[in-house]
Order: structure tokens, then sequence, then C-alpha cells
């Protein structure tokens, strides 16, 4: 048991914390010290408390209980309720001191109002409560999204986007991720979070063109901005060149600070063509672009594109419990159509033709309307047994069919396909489509 020692020339001493509510009664129960805030709840002043008996300031009814006697009965440390003559309620602790003999000598009591107690609780309830809600939204921001089931990688070049990812993964360089929309920035940056040293921590995406002008800095450099919450983490700068010159200038004086962050700024254009250009800041660029990884459009992967049809399929099939799949026509078709939106898009119009469709096979006639071919165009292959090259081949020489029907030059056909104007003469050539004369 811990013993409370107090020696006679002491008693001074104790009294030195005077800003708190302080009484020192001896083994007899008579008030021998008090404090200048003592006696303020129970409606006296200290000099009424001083000398008084608490067995009669209890019998009177200006406090009840009082704590000392029961802190001598039972010498130990004492915390109960006591209730004033102004109907006030008072939280007070009594401490024993004890003498050489091991006796209770004097007990110091010091209370505080409930209604007092009560704000501090509730203070520290809701500072408890912002902490818990500020450590969940944290969480949530690292933890976003990252949950990832695999990259698909059946094309050379998302393959080699992988390998680039995963190998500027372990380094702390700034990095730029440029493609289309919807071609799956924003997971390879999830990527190279997940496989850094830096996963444990913070993953925060910014949509740079959605940030104000106006609060672009506040925003950033505010207490618990965007620098704070990724803080030894990873900042993401999406749409980075959709920022304004004025806001690149303040990027560009933000960025030089050194920032124990990671960096990667995502684009849907060149970057390194707006610099030429002079769309974008020069000293910006080469902070961003140590290093670059391109992603492209899916209707130039069409390895990914099949895969990905597949699995949406067989994922919106787990969502809404009935297993369809898609009719050959239907896929063959899809497989010839320029997805613009890339995933985005193909996901989107994959889910309205399952909720469409009402046999398990997913038919060309259960398509949105503006995405189904006119019936000229439709391929009518049969699947079984073909290999997924020989399939590619039939589909291309389709698409180019038809391109060739519906525009007069090559470069035109090369502008709606998303190739060069060379590439197309050559897969003309490849699939023996007369080419014309027309061509610029």
């Amino acid at each position: 048991m811990h013993r409370h020692m107090l020696i006679p020339d002491a008693k001074e001493e104790v009294m030195a914390m005077h800003d708190e509510d302080i009484i020192i009664t001896n083994r007899e129960g008579r008030i021998i010290k008090v404090t200048e805030l003592s006696g303020r709840h129970y409606g006296v002043t200290p000099k009424e408390l001083l000398g008084r008996s608490i067995y009669e300031l209890e019998s009177e009814g200006v406090f009840t209980p009082a704590v000392t006697p029961l802190v001598i009965q039972r010498k130990k440390k004492l915390v109960l309720v006591q209730e004033t003559a102004t109907g006030k309620k008072m939280l007070i602790t009594g401490m024993p001191v004890f003498d050489e003999q091991r006796e209770v000598e004097y007990v110091i009591s010091y209370s505080y109002e409930v209604s007092e107690l009560m704000v501090m609780k509730e203070y520290l309830e809701s500072l408890e409560s912002e902490m818990d809600r500020v450590k969940g939204e944290l969480a949530h921001l690292r933890g976003r999204q990252l949950s990832i089931d695999g990259v698909l990688t059946h094309s050379i070049q998302s393959e080699r986007a992988l390998r680039s990812a995963l190998k500027l993964a372990d380094f702390d360089a700034a990095l730029v991720i440029e493609g289309p929309r919807g071609a799956g920035k924003s997971l390879f940056a999830k990527i190279i979070h997940q496989h850094s040293a830096r996963s444990g921590e913070a993953f925060i995406e910014v949509d740079c063109g959605a940030v104000p002008e106006t609060i672009f800095v506040e925003s950033f450099e505010g207490e618990g901005g965007y620098f704070d919450l990724a803080e030894r983490g990873t900042l993401v700068l999406n749409e980075i060149d959709r920022l304004s010159e004025r806001t690149q200038s303040m990027l560009e004086k933000m960025l030089a600070q050194n920032r124990a962050i990671r960096l990667i700024a995502i684009s849907d254009t060149s970057l390194e063509q707006r610099m030429h250009c002079g769309e974008f800041r020069e000293a910006l660029f080469y902070q961003l672009h140590v290093s670059l990884i391109e992603l492209h459009a899916l209707r130039e992967r069409p390895e990914d594109l099949e895969a990905f049809l597949i699995q949406t399929v067989e994922q919106l099939g787990q969502k809404y419990g009935s297993a369809k799949k898609l009719s050959d026509e239907a896929y063959v078709h899809l497989l010839q159509l320029e997805w613009k939106g890339n995933f985005r898009e193909v996901r989107n119009v994959l889910e309205r033709s399952y909720l469409e469709s009402e046999q398990a096979n997913i038919t060309i006639e259960d398509l949105p309307i503006n995405y189904r071919p006119a019936q000229d165009e439709q391929v009518g292959i049969e699947l079984a047994g073909r290999t997924l090259p020989h399939l590619l081949d039939v589909v291309e020489k389709k698409v180019l069919e038809n391109a060739k029907k519906r525009y007069r030059t090559t470069t035109e056909m090369a502008e709606r396909l998303g190739i060069s104007q060379p590439s197309v003469v050559r897969k003309l050539k490849k699939h023996a489509i007369a080419t014309g004369k027309d061509e610029s």
C-alpha cells in the first residue's frame, strides 16, 4: 500500500496548489487548511470553513456525505459524489496522510463540480470521436480501392507497363503515368504504391482538375491538406494536365519543398508535348517526369479486351447471382468496337447488356442500341476450335472492310481506328483489301 506521509513543517507546502479547491482536515475532522477556492461550491467563504468540523457542516446540510470519516475508517483513497446545500453535485476525492505509526493524521480532499466534469467528459468524448473519424478517414484513404485482384497483361503493351511499374515501385523518384481515360492509370498508381516500401502508409489520389484555383494552395498545404495526409505515403496528382498556368506555378513551388512523399502524376495527354507547346511549365515537367509509364488505349490491346470481356461477365454473374455468357456473335462484335472510354465503357456496356438479357446468353440484341452493328456489319464467326490469333486476324479483316466502306481515305480510317496511316495501308495489304487511289 502506498503511504502518504506529512511532516509538520510540510503543511504549508501542500497548500501551494492554491488554484485548486483543496481542504485539509485532521483526524478529528476539523478543517485546518483551505485554499482560496475552497467553499465556492458550498456557498461559503474559505474563512467560514477554516476551523470548522466537517461533522458539523454535514449535519447543517452544507454537504453530504462527508468524505473524511470514510477515509479515516478505510485508510485509503476514496472518490464519491457529494451533494451541497445549493443542490450542486460534487465529485470529491479524499486522500489519507499517515503519521509515523501509520495512522491517518490528515485527510486531503479536493473537489470538482460534476457539471464541470461532464463538460470535460463531453469534450474528451468529442475529441476521441473526432480522432476516430480522422483515423477512419485516413484508413479509408489508405485502403481505398487498393484491393486489386489482378491487372490484365495479355498484351505486350500492358505486360511492358506492368514490368515498369513493379520496377519503379522500388524507387522513390517521381513518375508520370500517361494514357487515355479509363485505360487503368489509377490502377497502376495503386500497384506501384502497394509494391513499394510505403505500402503501409497513406495513398492519396487528388483530382487536380476539380480543385478550384482560389483554394488550391490551402487544399494542398493547409492544415490537414493533401500533403499532410500523404506524409510518408504516396500522393497521386490525377489529371495534372488540366491545371491552369497559374495553378501549375503554385504546385511547382510547393513541390520544390523537400517533402517525405512519393509523387505520381497522371495525365490523359503527353506532358512532354504540352510542355513543347508552351501549355505545361518546363520546371514542373522536370520535377515530375523522372520516369514514365505509358498505357495504350484498349482498342490497341485486343488481347486485354478479350480477357476483360470474359472476366467482366463472370464478375457480373457473381454480383447478380446468375451465370450468363456472351454469345459468339456478341463477343466478336464487341472486339471490333473502338471503346474510347476503355475499361470503364466496356464494363458499363456489359452490365447494361447483362441486366437487359433475359436468357443465359447475352446476344447482340441485348446490347444498347448505339452499340449494335448494322446488319451488313455483323461478323458471324463460330469460335469453336479457333485460336485467339486466328480469331483476331478474322476480326481485324472485318473491321478494316467495314472501315473501308465508311471512310474515303486511309487517313480517315487511321484516325477512326486510332492507328497510323502506314499501319492501315500495311494491314489492308496483309488482308488483300484494295486500297484504292484516294490516299493522301
